[in-house]
């Protein structure tokens, strides 16, 4: 019985290791090469702004895009809530506290803290991935960025 618990913990590890992505592979999916084929093309230089309004909770999500030698530079964010103020630590507080409500609040907003770092980084707006918390605020981030960087091609 043990030899065979040890030969199956074997296979299944074989398994995994070949599964696995060699180190210093790069696979190239048609996502990525459209992502770098964009990026390639370039934005004109300058400032762009755009928004966006967050379904389904409200508020909204505005930016302000920065291009500097053809590449998005700076990304800064306002993430808004329903009244037009910047989400912070008070953001999905209620009468009485509902600390489940209110982890959540917060966890969307540290995921969408992230999302202005992954424009910069990618450099292409399609290829953000959704951020833990943040499916919402990732979709109005996305429409937000399109929109500002139509002006910077």
């Amino acid at each position: 019985m043990k030899k065979r618990i040890a030969l199956l913990a074997a296979f299944m590890l074989l398994s995994l290791a070949a599964c696995g992505k060699k180190e210093g592979a790069e696979s190239k999916t048609p996502e990525s090469k459209t992502a770098e084929s964009k990026a390639a093309q370039g934005y004109k230089d300058g400032t762009y702004s755009g928004e966006a309004e967050v379904k389904e909770v409200g508020g909204t999500i505005k930016l302000g895009i920065t291009v500097s030698g053809g590449k998005i530079t700076t990304v800064d964010m306002q993430n808004l809530d329903r009244e037009g103020k910047e989400k912070g630590e008070d953001y999905g507080k209620s009468e009485p506290l509902n600390q489940g409500l209110y982890s959540i609040a917060q966890n969307s907003i540290l995921g969408t803290d992230k999302l202005p770092g992954l424009l910069v980084e990618s450099q292409d707006p399609d290829s953000i991935d959704a951020v833990s918390g943040a499916t919402l605020s990732r979709e109005a981030f996305v429409q937000a960025a399109k929109a500002a960087l139509d002006g910077a091609k």
